[in-house]
């Protein structure tokens, strides 16, 4: 007899003659265990009358996935952008992951986008600030800077 779980089969015939991948798939046909997951024990040394136990699970096993988890930082930064549906801090140079950072937190505080954003506004159309005002460059590189501020 083979117990398998809670159940027990009476009278499962063994062909000594023939290999074990026979009888496995014998006790396949019972419990629809595969024989690669089958674990058969004995209890004593020959095999004469005595109850084989098998252990195994008939439940299909789980695989591993084709492609694992790809993380967010790891993908390049056109699809990052794509991911997010909108770019957020500044291109990493090599050097401005740090400032990146900041400014990424920064921009996530609503009450410093309105009042920055209100800022620019009223030094844009308050003083009348745009390209025919700037008479050199310093003033080029300052409406720059206040330009790449407000986006």
């Amino acid at each position: 007899s083979v117990k398998w779980q809670k159940e027990v089969f009476k009278s499962v015939e063994i062909d000594t003659s023939q290999p074990p991948y026979v009888f496995k798939c014998q006790l396949y046909d019972l419990t629809e265990v595969p024989p690669e997951r089958q674990k058969i024990m004995v209890k004593g040394g020959l095999l004469k009358g005595q109850k084989l136990m098998m252990m195994g699970t008939a439940d299909e096993i789980v695989k591993a996935p084709e492609k694992g988890p790809v993380f967010m930082e790891d993908l390049p930064e056109e699809e990052q952008v794509i991911s997010l549906g909108h770019s957020a801090g500044l291109f990493n140079l090599g050097n401005t992951c740090y400032m990146n950072s900041t400014v990424q937190c920064l921009h996530s505080v609503p009450e410093l986008k309105s009042a920055l954003f209100n800022r620019i506004y009223f030094v844009l159309v308050v003083f009348r600030y745009s390209h025919s005002g700037r008479s050199n460059d310093l003033d080029q590189t300052s409406h720059m800077l206040t330009v790449a501020t407000r986006d």
